[in-house]
């Protein structure tokens, strides 16, 4: 039931929202292969919540998709992959959007190095490895489960490091627990027995040289 209210409510906000700040979340075009489907389940429970029409139009305009227009003015997202699979999941349509660059007089091929220089691209799968432009998923709903990056953003939300501030930063702290903890990320078990390993491994010495490493408390 708490899915449905939420979903009335969106739709009441979106009415409200207006049309330049609204955009068809199975056309927004993802620039990146994988995210954390744990993370996705979190993002779907507090998007669920019951909400007054005020108060969904405070929650959607804080976390709006960041997106950039690219080639044919298809807009690809810059942050927030995990909201935007979460919503649809709910079976939202619409979601708030924020284009914070344009970029559509540029060809394809000159469009994704533009990206890739500023840092919007990141086409590592599930295990790591870096793959093409032409790997990238058509939607949010085409991405991989990589349970690495869920790990990481759990031990960032637990205080074991600061948040990177770049999308680059939470692929090498997802990089880096893929190297040290080895358990059964796909079991409630295996994830809670890896948050425990993973939360003192990111204020040891290892993580020194990532970025948000802030060390030992006390």
């Amino acid at each position: 039931m708490a899915k449905n209210k939420a979903s009335l409510t969106v739709e009441d906000a979106q009415a409200d929202a207006g049309p330049d700040t609204m955009a068809d979340l199975d056309t927004l075009r993802p620039t990146q292969i994988t995210l954390g489907l744990i993370q996705v389940r979190l993002k779907m429970d507090v998007s669920a919540r019951a909400r007054a029409p005020a108060e969904m139009k405070r929650f959607l305009d804080s976390h709006r998709i960041k997106t950039i227009k690219g080639p044919g003015g298809a807009l690809y997202i810059a942050d927030h992959h995990h909201w935007t699979r979460a919503w649809l999941e709910l079976g939202w349509r619409r979601g708030p959007v924020r284009i914070i660059d344009d970029l559509s007089n540029l060809s394809p091929g000159k469009f994704w190095k533009r990206m890739r220089a500023l840092g919007h691209l990141h086409p590592y799968d599930e295990h790591g490895k870096r793959l093409e432009v032409s790997d990238l998923p058509a939607t949010v709903l085409g991405m991989r489960d990589d349970p690495y990056r869920s790990l990481a953003a759990f031990t960032r939300d637990a205080g074991a490091y600061r948040k990177p501030g770049n999308a680059y930063g939470d692929f090498r702290w997802a990089a880096f627990f893929r190297r040290h903890v080895e358990e059964d990320m796909h079991s409630i078990a295996g994830f809670a027995r890896a948050m425990t390993v993973a939360i003192p491994l990111a204020r040891s010495s290892k993580a020194k040289r990532l970025p948000g490493f802030v060390g030992q408390c006390g």
